[in-house]
């Protein structure tokens, strides 16, 4: 099949398009190459796609790049999308533009190529649950409200039953819950990946919508300071520096490394899949940040150091975790690289990489926009 990979020059994207050259298919990359994620160019991995395939640049908003990158497409990746939470909240018009009127513009196209696809498979986040599913002993199953700004100032960083107010127990997260973004890219997401697989129906083409959890692995961006937690935290540590532990250090979330979540991205083009279908993307496995410092400093074989400072991002969740149920019906089961191997793999890998220390410059130049933007704060006695 020749596959379209529309923003598949990015992490997930390029790792995906090597395994499709692998397996036998002829992938085509088109890709903006927003210089936040891309830096000035000349990246090893997107060096290595122009040697393997075509690559062209291109916008998922240009409707005319798009039809002529469909015009020979059996199949589509969809993974455009701008991703950083903090950013979104006070780049409100870019995030919309980019992941809101892009997929729209896509949705077009696909139309108008119906006849040829028969597969769209759409990148899309867990930010589309919000809080998500929690448990409470008084009401069951519930779905907490964002947290509010005076408790997080007050340092109550849990999130309560939406009926009491009283502490809960998170939940995973199933495919069929309530949606509660609580971020404008949960909300751009969700309007993303529901236009896609709506356009994705109405023209007759299967679709699958994978809502990842945290990914992470070699070849994520290490010059976007808005987005991959791994990524930043293990650029202080190698640079001797600590590291900022927000809230206090409990939030938890389902990390993945980013080769399972290709091996379903593969899997989703030839599973027979009729209706569309939306399935979460994690581990079922939910780690504190704590817990991911500590595997880090083993990976690295250094003390890690930190220190909890109460910040909180407003738009930020406190728990997350995928039920993976669904998934591995649908796709069959997978044995998920560990935490503490998938975290040695990145660390590696990062090691190796010709690291100038700007990147964390830019990670303190983020912080201090999201608290200009008012959306970085710190709790009360902290």
């Amino acid at each position: 099949m020749q596959i379209l990979l529309v923003g598949g020059a990015g992490f997930i994207g390029s790792r995906t398009a090597m395994r499709l050259l692998e397996a036998g298919h002829s992938p085509v990359v088109m890709d903006s190459f927003d210089p936040q994620i891309h830096g000035d160019g000349g990246l090893d991995h997107v060096d290595e796609l122009r040697r393997q395939m075509p690559v062209i640049t291109g916008d998922t908003r240009d409707r005319e790049a798009l039809d002529r990158s469909l015009r020979s497409a059996d199949a589509v990746y969809y993974f455009p999308a701008s991703t950083g939470t903090g950013q979104s909240m006070y780049r409100i018009g870019e995030y919309c533009d980019v992941n809101v009127r892009g997929a729209g513009v896509f949705a077009d196209a696909l139309l108008a190529h119906r006849s040829r696809i028969s597969m769209v498979v759409v990148s899309s986040s867990r930010a589309v649950y919000g809080e998500g599913a929690a448990l409470c002993h008084e009401h069951g199953r519930v779905f907490p409200r964002s947290r509010k700004a005076i408790d997080l100032g007050a340092g109550r960083f849990d999130a309560v039953c939406p009926r009491c107010a009283k502490p809960v127990q998170a939940l995973p997260s199933l495919e069929d819950d309530a949606h509660g973004p609580v971020s404008i890219y949960g909300i751009t997401k969700l309007a993303q990946e529901l236009i896609v697989a709506n356009a994705a129906e109405s023209a007759g083409v299967p679709s699958v919508v994978f809502r990842y959890q945290n990914v992470y692995g070699p070849g994520q961006s290490l010059k976007n300071p808005y987005t991959g937690i791994l990524s930043i935290f293990i650029q202080l540590l190698l640079a001797g520096e600590k590291i900022n532990v927000f809230e206090d250090g409990l939030p938890t979330r389902d990390f993945i490394h980013v080769d399972d979540v290709v091996e379903y991205n593969i899997r989703a083009l030839t599973a027979g899949i009729s209706a569309p279908a939306f399935l979460n993307v994690g581990t079922g496995v939910r780690s504190t940040i704590f817990d991911l410092i500590d595997v880090m400093g083993k990976a690295l074989g250094l003390d890690p150091r930190h220190y909890v400072s109460g910040d909180y991002r407003l738009g930020d969740i406190r728990h997350a975790v995928a039920d993976t149920e669904r998934l591995f019906g649908t796709l069959g089961m997978i044995e998920f690289r560990n935490l503490d191997d998938g975290v040695k793999d990145f660390a590696d890998w990062v090691a190796a990489q010709k690291l100038t220390g700007s990147a964390n410059d830019s990670f303190r130049k983020s912080i201090e926009e999201m608290r200009g933007a008012g959306l970085l704060r710190t709790a009360a006695g902290r």
